[in-house]
């Protein structure tokens, strides 16, 4: 690096490289400094993609935006390209949600900074291609307002080009793939409706605190993306206005053409619904809507088939995965979202309080009935671009109807205007006896459907114990993605050994009809589910998995019998692994033969080892292995196994 920067101090580290504080001695200014990965070892190689980076930097050193972290300079030193930032201090999105999730004032301020920063990058067509709330800085102005600062604008783009880069790494540069719109798997080039549905994904996670598109594995997480699995952000948070939750899903459609064309557009439909005084609130729950039809939103399970052409998609309609993956996953985000109330946003300590936040008044305060006029809104509800006419009788917005064609493709509209409360006392006390009527209605629905449910379950899953019992002809139980869910979770209410014991041979006859990871789904069921009992983890580690012997397996089974402290799991681990090893993994069963004092670990390492040796094509490079290990222990136990594996050895070398 030029003299002309002096290195601080690290800052950090994150897909796009590592992060240093500077000192420009040219300018007198600390900077930010990030070194950008570069190609390799290939001099003409780094050569050229350091001459297209510094190319490309310049476009980015032409936005400035009050809102967007400025980019200073571009160079390259022996240690790779390096680009030089406005330094900003402060937090980032994703650090000050995990306390609470916004509130709406803040999410207000949020939204509206954050469109204004991409309308000055989209003038100059230019796409951020990582939004995530990683990349989004808040720093705080003296006046205790504080300042959205977006980051790394562009540098996943730059990235890229350095080197290749795999979807298997999840957090590379181009992005958190809970962020990533469905069109970056397919491989497809990206635009602005790209940004538009990463910022949806941050909006929806910042009010809720829950990713919308969720999963265990990254592979279900990209499943959930272009499954379109995500839940209504309207019966998550009560105190949001409706327009507000139809905005945010208007962002995050499956399809780009779906989406807002643009942050003017998107911006544009905000501010016309903020304007409307009293707009209507979200329950939490859906109910209907009297009077013109508001948009419809996707509800999960119901929306079409993909319809993209890119190898991801192709690939899960190969594997002819099923929806009802997503009941998992939406009872999944349920629970994990943040039970803590919202909470405003506070100039950290040492800040004077925010003059801005004194005299606001509630969200939901209601003004006066001649103040509640409603102004033109246009919104774009998909390809055929409706429009929602101009308010004009008894304050109420006219909407037009939604095409059966929309309605059938099952899309996130843009949200329509809210009508200002209007009616005498009498209408009022109606109307709430309306909706305490439709809210009763709602629950009682919901019981039966759930009474239903819990029927069909229990047929479903009679009918894959008894396939599992039969004889004539044996045979495999064929299994999706969610009756497999049936048999796994039936595991933890079974109060007998018996059908404890039936459930384990169906789950080890199962045979995946739709594509599923049968031998993963029970791994990460045995591993990771946390409410079950000692007795089904052993059955399900130490007999199911290890009776299926899939490879896949192998190397979460090595680091269970490595990390676990219950003595019993480790000797399932070892059970499961004990035919899928070779002889990379001696070292890891030696080790626990030496150290280990529960005499059952060190029989079951003891074993696996003599299935690693007659497996082994060098048993004369494992002997001496052994008799190293056998020269460092002193127990006498441990002794005289390894000297019987030794022996094991010297009589295979023969």
């Amino acid at each position: 690096m030029e003299d002309r920067y002096e290195i601080r101090g690290k800052i950090g580290q994150g897909g796009l490289g590592a992060v240093y504080k500077g000192y420009d001695t040219r300018m007198h200014r600390e900077v930010a400094i990030k070194r950008i990965p570069h190609a390799g070892e290939d001099a003409e190689l780094l050569a050229e993609s350091t001459r297209q980076l510094i190319k490309e930097a310049g476009a980015l050193a032409s936005l400035q935006h009050p809102h967007i972290v400025t980019v200073y300079d571009v160079g390259s030193d022996e240690d790779g390209p390096y680009v030089v930032m406005e330094l900003i201090t402060g937090k980032t999105l994703d650090e000050l949600i995990e306390r609470a999730p916004l509130t709406w004032p803040d999410f207000r301020e949020l939204a509206m900074q954050t469109q204004e920063a991409l309308i000055a990058a989209q003038e100059l067509n230019l796409i951020h291609s990582d939004l995530k709330p990683s990349n989004l800085m808040l720093t705080w102005l003296p006046s205790g307002k504080f300042q959205v600062k977006i980051v790394d604008f562009g540098l996943a783009t730059l990235a890229q080009s350095q080197g290749k880069q795999d979807l298997d790494a999840l957090d590379a540069v181009f992005g958190s793939v809970f962020f990533m719109p469905p069109e970056q798997f397919e491989r497809v080039p990206l635009d602005a409706r790209s940004d538009m549905y990463s910022l949806g994904c941050v909006y929806y996670q910042a009010l809720t605190g829950c990713y919308p598109f969720d999963g265990k594995t990254g592979n279900e997480v990209m499943e959930a993306h272009l499954m379109h699995t995500v839940k209504p952000i309207s019966e998550v948070r009560s105190e949001i206005p409706l327009w507000a939750c139809d905005w945010i899903m208007w962002h995050i459609n499956r399809y780009p053409q779906d989406r807002p064309d643009s942050s003017r557009e998107a911006l544009s439909v905000f501010l016309r619904n903020d304007r409307v005084p009293n707009a209507a609130m979200s329950t939490g729950m859906p109910k209907p809507v009297a009077g013109p039809p508001r948009p419809r939103l996707v509800i999960p399970g119901s929306g079409p088939p993909p319809r993209g052409n890119g190898p991801a998609t192709q690939a899960l309609a190969k594997a002819k995965l099923v929806k009802t993956s997503q009941v998992a996953t939406l009872a999944k985000e349920a629970a994990s979202i943040s039970q803590t109330a919202p909470q405003p946003l506070a100039p950290p300590e040492g800040f004077k309080p925010s003059v801005h936040t004194a005299d606001d008044p509630p969200a939901t305060q209601p003004l006066p009935p001649d103040t509640q006029k409603l102004g033109p809104a246009t919104q774009k509800l998909g390809p055929a671009t409706q429009k929602l006419g101009t308010a004009q009788a008894a304050g109420a917005a006219r909407v037009q109807p939604v095409s059966a064609a929309t309605q059938r493709a099952g899309r996130h509209v843009a949200p329509a205007k809210s009508a200002g409360r209007t009616g005498k006392s009498g209408g009022k006390s109606r109307t709430v006896l309306m909706v305490v009527g439709v809210v009763v209605l709602a629950v009682l629905s919901g019981l039966v459907v759930k009474l239903v449910k819990i029927q069909l379950d229990k047929r479903v899953l009679t009918e894959l114990l008894a396939q599992a019992e039969k004889t004539d002809p044996p045979g495999k139980v064929k299994v999706s993605s969610a009756t497999l869910q049936l048999l796994l979770v039936s595991m933890i209410n079974n109060d007998s050994d018996s059908k404890l014991q039936s459930a384990g041979k169906a789950l080890t006859l199962a045979e995946a009809a739709d594509g599923t990871d049968v031998d993963t789904r029970i791994c990460d069921f045995a591993i990771k589910r946390g409410d079950l009992p000692l007795p089904v983890r052993e059955l399900l580690i130490g007999q199911v998995l290890q009776t299926r012997n899939n490879p896949v397996i192998l190397p979460a089974m090595i680091d269970l019998a490595t990390t676990s402290k219950e003595s019993e799991i480790v000797t399932a681990a070892l059970q499961a692994a004990r035919q899928l090893a070779d002889d990379s993994e001696l070292p890891v069963f030696l080790k626990l033969l030496q150290n280990n004092d529960v005499n059952e670990v060190r029989v079951a390492a003891e074993l696996n080892l003599e299935t690693i040796i007659k497996k082994s094509k060098k048993p004369a490079d494992l002997a001496k292995l052994l008799n190293t290990a056998r020269e460092s222990t002193l127990k006498p136990d441990v002794q005289k196994a390894i000297r019987r594996l030794i022996g094991v050895c010297d009589t295979l070398k023969h």
